[in-house]
């Protein structure tokens, strides 16, 4: 229990830095970033996560595909709001603002965590409302754990007027009303029966796909991505805990997410990271060309040669690769591109990945990487604009938080930002699934929507189990 129980010992050298942030607030006449952080014993976080989740709940929970670090963050403390074309630039600057004056203490800085519309330039539909443009969180109580080693990092906006003990004893509270859902036993949930799904006909889909062909021939667009929305119902609310579990269950080496705002309940095991930055080193990913996968391990290995010998999934990643580069060089320098891809392989798919990273320039910042990449040809297209541009005119949807930038951001400049896909939106009884595939000159509409529907799969196959 002493894991547990370890912030009561804190509370007098809590309050302390509470009150140097309210003093310092009070000097500049604007509330303080004041953290906490110290190391806990062994927490299951995804584990904490699918105990303390409810409807309204404020929490979020975020895991590496490496299994190196995972967060979990319970209660809003304050929030970073950026909207328009400005949101990275805007979220980046307050962040920064708050921490020239920040109050920190401990082995771990404060982080917010949060994500990105797709497109800014599409009206949230009613399903994404609380899922802003920009909009990433300070929690309460963030937990921390890499490897091994757990920390807890108490995070306060402090105001000239507020009382130290009392936010104190609220951080208290939040933490033994935590560890209550933690200790207490899995309540028994019964998966919840599948009763249908309402999307857009196929031959409607695919007729789509053959129209952006058609675009493709007679423009100077050369990828679109087109995305399908699937709305499922159930015959109970849907568990985004459980849900989650079988996602980690299913697939080990995919990111994992879930982000809970309101009723709603973003969540995703993505195989692709968008930028991620260490001590000044940067690392991303391009992910482009798919194929499914075979229980027979000679089958499977023989699709893998296939799509590392297909000319169409070739050029579509290759195309990826040139253009991260090109987005990367005024940010990164000494960029490592290896010559030829690899194959990354998830429970139902694999796909041709490169892995790219550099030296981050002075003065730079993971979120200006960030914007610059997003969209990345792999879920948007290219030429970018072009490809913005027709999605939104035809593919008939609002993306929200799909295949946008989900992650988290610390004091220190680091952090790591993933693609949101093989995601669902949980809402009760009712989930939107989401898949798309890059559609090129060679594509064939039918095998593009056979794609859509193995990228589905993994997602439906963990919300019935």
């Amino acid at each position: 229990m002493s894991a547990f129980t370890q912030l009561a010992e804190h509370a007098g050298e809590l309050t302390r830095v509470f009150e140097q942030a309210r003093q310092r607030a009070a000097g500049q006449g604007a509330p303080v970033l004041a953290s906490y952080a110290l190391e806990i014993g062994e927490l299951d976080l995804l584990e904490l996560f699918c105990k303390a989740d409810r409807p309204h709940a404020e929490s979020l929970f975020w895991r590496a595909a490496d299994g190196g670090r995972s967060l979990f963050g319970w209660g809003v403390a304050a929030q970073l709001n950026g909207t328009g074309e400005q949101r990275f630039a805007t979220v980046d600057r307050q962040w920064q603002h708050w921490l020239q004056s920040a109050v920190i203490h401990g082995p771990q800085p404060p982080a917010i965590c949060g994500g990105f519309r797709f497109d800014h330039q599409v009206a949230a539909s009613e399903a994404w409302q609380g899922f802003g443009d920009g909009s990433m969180l300070l929690m309460t109580l963030l937990l921390v754990r890499d490897g091994e080693q757990c920390w807890l990092v108490c995070q306060q906006r402090i105001g000239a007027t507020d009382d130290a003990a009392s936010r104190c004893e609220h951080v208290l509270n939040e933490w033994y009303g935590l560890m209550d859902h933690y200790l207490s036993p899995a309540a028994s949930t019964v998966a919840p029966r599948h009763t249908g799904d309402r999307c857009l006909p196929r031959a409607a889909w695919e007729s789509k796909v053959a129209h952006a062909l058609d675009v493709l021939h007679d423009t100077a667009l050369k990828k679109v991505v087109l995305a399908r929305e699937v709305h499922s119902e159930f015959s109970h609310a849907v568990s985004p805990g459980r849900t989650l579990a079988r996602l980690a269950s299913n697939d080990p080496a995919a990111y994992l997410f879930a982000f809970r705002r309101q009723q709603a309940c973003f969540i995703g095991a993505s195989p692709e990271r968008l930028a991620k930055l260490h001590d000044g080193r940067l690392q991303t990913l391009a992910l482009a060309g798919t194929s499914r996968r075979d229980p027979d391990p000679q089958r499977d290995a023989e699709l893998a040669r296939a799509l590392l010998d297909c000319k169409k999934n070739r050029h579509e990643h290759a195309v990826v690769v040139q253009i991260i580069q090109s987005d990367l060089a005024p940010w990164v320098d000494r960029l490592r591109v290896p010559e030829s891809p690899s194959i990354q392989r998830l429970s139902r798919v694999q796909h041709l990945s490169t892995v790219i990273d550099g030296q981050l320039r002075p003065n730079a910042s993971l979120l200006q990487v960030v914007a610059t990449l997003h969209p990345t040809p792999a879920v948007g297209g290219h030429e970018r604009r072009q490809a913005m541009e027709h999605i939104r005119q035809f593919e008939g949807f609002d993306r929200g938080w799909y295949a946008a930038p989900l992650g988290w951001l610390d004091a220190r400049g680091n952090g790591e930002f993933i693609v949101g896909l093989r995601s669902a939106l949980l809402n009760g009884r009712q989930a939107s699934l989401f898949a798309g595939c890059g559609i090129v000159q060679c594509s064939d509409p039918a095998s593009e929507y056979e794609e859509t529907c193995i990228k589905l799969a993994g997602m439906q196959a963990a919300l019935q189990a």
